[in-house]
């Protein structure tokens, strides 16, 4: 599904519009999410072959499921901590995402925490962050650009301990085999998100980034820290995909 942000005054998200048609009907300042450009480009093994041949398997298997419930198991489930049930890893890694938000959020107010039973898949990055001597800012930022035509959410913003702006941005993922399982649409995500903020704060450096890819059996998560080479490589990437993107779907 597609997301859009009305960006006429501070980028909002806006849970009713899901397609390029709706955003034009909204505002000529309604632009697509960075991961709604981003999907625009697809991978020839993922969207060619895995998806089709994984959607036909779970159809037959469950004739029963409307079409969307069945797209929510093509990448996989979950096991729920607490009921055991299985959910599908979007619904599991969305848990995961609230559960750190929550975890950052409390610290930077100093308050108590809840217990919760994604925990364990949150406690290796608040260690993180102390062994680092890392400092929160804020979690789910909405940044967006005018000039480049987007919006989106970064997970976390933090001072590193040269007191520079970094982000991070979590992705929950089975069979990383120790080591940090990324994909190239991993660090375009960041590397705009990264030069968004870089224009916004007005600074002098483009914030690092790291993908923190969490194993969803294990617990361990695996940081990924991109080079500049990759940084700079992701922006351009990004910026042709978005060009493409309102080329094709936002022309009226």
């Amino acid at each position: 599904m597609a997301h859009f942000y009305d960006c006429i005054t501070d980028p909002k998200f806006v849970k009713d519009i899901t397609t390029p048609a709706q955003a034009r009907k909204n505002n000529y300042k309604t632009y697509p999410s960075v991961t709604t450009i981003l999907s625009l480009v697809k991978d020839d093994f993922l969207d060619g072959i895995y998806r089709p041949r994984k959607l036909v398997e779970l159809a037959r298997l469950h004739p029963q499921l409307d079409w969307r419930d069945v797209e929510t198991l093509v990448y996989g489930t979950r096991e729920h901590p607490v009921t055991g049930d299985s959910i599908g890893s979007s619904e599991f890694g969305t848990a995961v995402h609230k559960c750190i938000e929550d975890r950052v959020n409390a610290n930077l107010d100093g308050a108590d925490c809840e217990p919760n039973p994604y925990d364990p898949w949150a406690d290796p990055f608040l260690e993180w962050l102390e062994e680092s001597e890392t400092r929160p800012l804020c979690c789910e930022h909405i940044i967006g650009s005018h000039t480049i035509k987007t919006a989106g959410s970064i997970d976390f913003m933090g001072y590193d301990s040269d007191n520079k702006l970094f982000l991070a941005d979590y992705k929950c993922r089975s069979n990383t085999k120790g080591r940090a399982k990324t994909y190239p649409k991993d660090c375009e995500q960041l590397a705009i998100e990264s030069y968004m903020v870089m224009k916004e704060y007005k600074l002098d450096y483009l914030p690092e980034a790291i993908t923190v890819c969490i194993d969803c059996d294990t617990k361990k998560h695996y940081h990924k820290m991109w080079t500049p080479k990759e940084m700079d490589q992701g922006i351009k990437n990004f910026k042709y995909a978005c060009k493409l993107y309102w080329s094709k779907r936002m022309k009226k």
